[in-house]
């Protein structure tokens, strides 16, 4: 019998000293980056040529993806002009009150890029003027120059690139992908 409780003792403890061998302190996953969630995305485009030209336009998801559509306002410059453009605001408005991501995105301009795509045949252009610490295109500001009169669309993707910027759309994923109907006239 004391053999029997010797050997059930020592397969016991062995059994205890594989498990705890098997099993590592528990190692800190790496923070996984989150896209942001922006419910309003709005535009500001000021005429360079006549100062009291200012117009703002704006692309709202209160749901966010899926659900009821965005509302978008239509994209309206005068033709042959050129504009100062920047991102005049990048809400979360299902939070209360709203969070505002655009000081976040200046925070991590690093990690952000701003892509602007006009369809083929838009007559408008444009160039962004502001740049990251790497001297990286970040895209809260930026020229608008229209040519003559046209209709298109333009994309607007704000790029989330955690460690892969490098200047170009590719790397990442999209925390925010808009499309405006633009009109030149």
């Amino acid at each position: 019998m004391f053999q029997k409780q010797l050997r059930f003792g020592l397969m016991a403890a062995m059994v205890a000293a594989v498990s705890f061998a098997g099993c590592k302190k528990d190692q800190a996953l790496p923070d996984v980056e989150e896209e942001e969630l922006i419910t309003t995305l709005r535009l500001k485009f000021v005429n360079k040529a006549i100062a009291t030209d200012v117009r703002t336009f704006s692309y709202k998801d209160l749901d966010g993806d899926g659900g009821n559509a965005a509302v978008i306002d239509e994209i309206r410059l005068a033709a042959n002009s050129s504009y100062t453009m920047t991102v005049d605001a990048v809400l979360n408005e299902s939070a209360s009150p709203a969070e505002d991501i655009k000081a976040e995105i200046l925070e991590e301009a690093d990690e952000h890029l701003f892509v602007y795509k006009p369809t083929a045949g838009l007559n408008l252009a444009i160039a962004i003027t502001d740049k990251d610490a790497k001297n990286l295109p970040i895209g809260l500001t930026g020229n608008a120059t229209t040519g003559s009169a046209s209709t298109g669309k333009v994309q607007v993707l704000l790029r989330h690139q955690p460690g892969t910027k490098n200047g170009t759309e590719t790397p990442g994923g999209s925390d925010i992908d808009a499309t405006f109907n633009v009109v030149v006239q």
